[in-house]
């Protein structure tokens, strides 16, 4: 008997990556806006962010996204008070299931935001264009390119396009297991940012999750790819990022807000997980806000010719 194969439906097919950014903005930080062909997608990463489009004005809080569809104008801004930091990814794609996705504030889960990482990660791996640079057009890539970066972008990417449209169009998952898993994970994560100012041990997650260490381990490792105390790092570090945007405290008030016994041993463990040192970093921000200013200043420029 012969066997004959299926070919296997694409519902959404990415053609082509346009840009990934990875923004971490300033409180006042203003970007004029602009229109082009292609969809883009704004994640809130940290933070609140303030989005307009030619009809509508959203409020993206951390774990919002929204997708822009080709030809849309768009612009965001700070509140003035929060500085937030970004994902923008940006793409050609012509599948008539997004069409309507456009201007709807969509709140992601552990697995989508899961995936965004995923992809920052790889676009890392496959070119070598900054991700916080605003006036990138190209992605450029790298010469050392790990092998099948491109292809995981563009599945991790499609598999986070899914994910939001199963959610609106799927009942939710009776994989009780599951469910369990991602809350108790969401509760220990939000456990986590409100002591930020801390010093937790594994010990001490543990004890709030009343579940054992391995099984804290075993809880991060699958739902943020890290271990609990990387993890609450991280948030530490994060943290620290947006007060230096905000520019409210000095360093050494950072580092005490922090819970770190020490300035040095605060700017080691910054320069660790950001590659640069906290003073470098608030220069990058103050270059950041510099260039969109000179943006909306040669915007305006090309619009009297």
């Amino acid at each position: 008997m012969g066997y004959k194969g299926t070919v296997l439906r694409d519902e959404i097919i990415i053609r082509e990556l346009v840009t990934v950014h990875y923004y971490e903005l300033s409180k006042d930080y203003h970007f004029p806006g602009e229109r082009h062909d292609f969809w883009e997608m704004v994640y809130a990463d940290g933070g609140e962010i303030n989005v307009k489009t030619d009809t509508d004005e959203m409020l993206l809080k951390r774990g919002d996204v929204v997708f822009h569809k080709p030809d849309e104008w768009h612009s965001m801004n700070a509140d003035g008070m929060n500085a937030p930091s970004v994902v923008v990814i940006s793409f050609k794609c012509k599948s008539p299931v997004l069409n309507g996705i456009e201007d709807r504030v969509f709140s992601t889960g552990s697995t989508q935001r899961l995936l965004l990482s995923k992809i920052l990660e790889e676009t890392l791996r496959a070119f070598d264009s900054p991700l916080g640079e605003l006036y990138t057009r190209k992605l450029n890539r790298r010469t050392d390119a790990v092998f099948g970066a491109e292809q995981m972008i563009k599945l991790y990417l499609t598999e986070f396009m899914i994910s939001i449209l199963r959610d609106e169009k799927v009942p939710v998952s009776n994989s009780l297991k599951r469910n369990l898993d991602s809350g108790l994970f969401s509760d220990i994560c939000g456990f986590l940012e409100e002591s930020v100012g801390e010093k937790l041990s594994l010990e001490d997650i543990a004890k709030y999750a009343g579940i054992s260490k391995t099984g804290v381990k075993q809880l991060f490792r699958e739902q943020a790819g890290c271990g609990a105390c990387e993890y609450f790092t991280r948030r530490k570090i994060d943290r620290a990022k947006k007060y230096i945007r905000e520019a409210n405290y000095n360093f050494t008030q950072i580092a005490e807000l922090l819970g770190y016994d020490s300035i040095h041993y605060f700017s080691r463990q910054f320069r660790k997980y950001v590659n640069m040192s906290p003073t470098e970093y608030a220069n990058s921000i103050k270059a950041l806000a510099g260039e969109a200013g000179a943006f909306e200043h040669n915007r305006g420029k090309d619009d009297m010719k």
